[in-house]
């Protein structure tokens, strides 16, 4: 399926989509402020009669746009709607966005793994037990299109995860599942006996048209799965990947993870998201999504968030409420 806005996006998209976010653009309920010749930004217009009655506009992520474009294009949106929250951008548009004297609050960090990536050492000594593990109890892992496979099997995949996972599809941060054929989306598939276990989506990065990356966006994986298959998963996505020239997989976000002052920020914000953090994983799993992440040692880079209407806790509980996480 191609989406309605491919069209228009796509010259975009492949020139400055690096971000592991920026294919996340596309996903449903998304729109888009669009300067043609430059770029643009994706946008979720969220309004909510208690929390949010005058409304927002969530931009995800950086602007796609050369970088030198990016302040003239975020002055310009933020100018049209005024009531804007900018959710999971780099440093470069932290900067920006501090200049334009908004407060900019670390959200996390990104972590991505290059390729060539080597399992050797003691650090990455848990990804060798889980790829072993996997390989012993006879997992396979093969790449097929969705057109490709029982529909069926994806459903029931689907909604046994759905029922571990509380049931709620979280969206913007995590792109959800689009049950059909998708332009340069690679999908992995876990069998065991064959059975199928678990399921993995890559979405691409792209640089001056090429695809340079891919963002591990999400897994299904089965309650009898056996442990470190989405690991798996995704070191035999990689050894694929490699043999393409692959420079990098994203694991995307490590929501909430060693906060720090970087910009001039909220204060009682940044105090609220640590205890989040710490105590509030029943309404998302900071703790196990670091968890497994960290295991991979990769690189980290920061990112952050900044509403024109200051970094407010008010404005976080609008963006859980955004992203269904309450």
């Amino acid at each position: 399926m191609t989406h309605p806005d491919w069209q228009r996006l796509e010259p975009y998209l492949k020139q400055y989509g690096k971000s592991c976010l920026s294919y996340s653009s596309l996903q449903a309920g998304m729109q888009y402020y669009l300067e043609e010749g430059i770029g643009f930004i994706a946008y979720l217009p969220f309004r909510h009669p208690l929390f949010a009655p005058l409304g927002r506009k969530i931009i995800l992520a950086d602007p796609i746009c050369a970088s030198d474009q990016a302040e003239g294009l975020l002055r310009r949106f933020i100018q049209l709607h005024k009531r804007v929250i900018v959710l999971q951008c780099t440093a470069p548009i932290g900067q920006i966005l501090e200049q334009l004297r908004y407060e900019v609050n670390h959200f996390g960090q990104e972590a991505e793994l290059p390729i060539p990536f080597d399992l050797a050492g003691k650090e990455r000594s848990k990804l060798r037990q889980w790829r072993n593990k996997c390989e012993r109890e006879g997992v396979t892992v093969e790449e097929r299109a969705l057109s490709a496979c029982n529909m069926s099997e994806i459903e029931a995949l689907s909604k046994e995860w759905m029922q571990e996972k509380g049931g709620k599809e979280l969206i913007l941060l995590t792109r959800p599942f689009v049950p059909t054929d998708e332009p340069d989306v690679r999908c992995f598939w876990a069998r065991q006996q064959g059975k199928l276990i678990g399921l993995a989506i890559f979405d691409p990065m792209y640089e001056q048209g090429k695809i340079v990356g891919y963002y591990h966006n999400f897994d299904r994986i089965t309650a009898a799965a056996p442990n470190g298959l989405s690991v798996f998963i995704i070191l035999e996505a990689i050894r694929i990947f490699e043999q393409e020239g692959v420079q990098k997989v994203s694991l995307g976000l490590m929501p909430l993870y060693v906060l720090r002052k970087h910009f001039r920020h909220n204060e009682f914000t940044m105090k609220g998201l640590k205890y989040a953090y710490r105590k509030l994983n029943h309404l998302y799993p900071f703790q196990g999504n670091i968890s497994h992440k960290k295991k991979f040692h990769g690189q980290r880079q920061p990112v952050y968030f900044s509403s024109t209407q200051g970094n407010r806790l008010w404005e976080m509980i609008i963006l859980m409420k955004a992203m269904r996480m309450i």
